[in-house]
């Protein structure tokens, strides 16, 4: 596993322990998070330390619990796409939720400092500059 994927693996571990500390530590102090895609009520831009525990604040108080697993890496130059399974269980329903999607994590000097979601692995895949892919 490279570096790169250490690190947003390490990243997936501390958000699923709800470890606010430790994810901020792995970013770019530039760091922040596109939503712009998503579906839900939480779409936007969320710019630094604050803006991420803003949003990660939102996911934290809707689920009980919720962990993100990367299963597959694909490299680009400066940008690393993954495939992430997502599993939770609602707070107030109890309800079990399981989503699959692309993260596209674009690094400067090492460090990530633009997550972005996307709905469909190809948009991910061509943000980065990769193309379609067989993964």
């Amino acid at each position: 596993m490279s570096e790169r994927h250490q690190i947003i693996h390490r990243i997936y571990e501390a958000f699923s322990r709800r470890d606010l500390a430790a994810v901020i530590a792995e970013l770019h102090e530039d760091s922040q998070v596109d939503f712009t895609r998503s579906l839900g009520p939480d779409s936007g831009v969320y710019p630094g330390a604050e803006g991420i525990r803003r949003l990660l604040d939102l996911y934290w108080e809707a689920f009980e619990d919720l962990t993100l697993d990367a299963e597959t890496f694909v490299d680009g130059t400066d940008d690393v796409v993954a495939l992430v399974v997502a599993r939770g269980r609602g707070r107030g329903s109890g309800v079990r939720v399981e989503a699959r999607g692309p993260h596209l994590w674009s690094f400067r000097d090492g460090k990530p400092f633009r997550f972005t979601l996307y709905q469909e692995k190809a948009e991910a895949l061509q943000a980065a500059g990769l193309g379609e892919s067989d993964d």
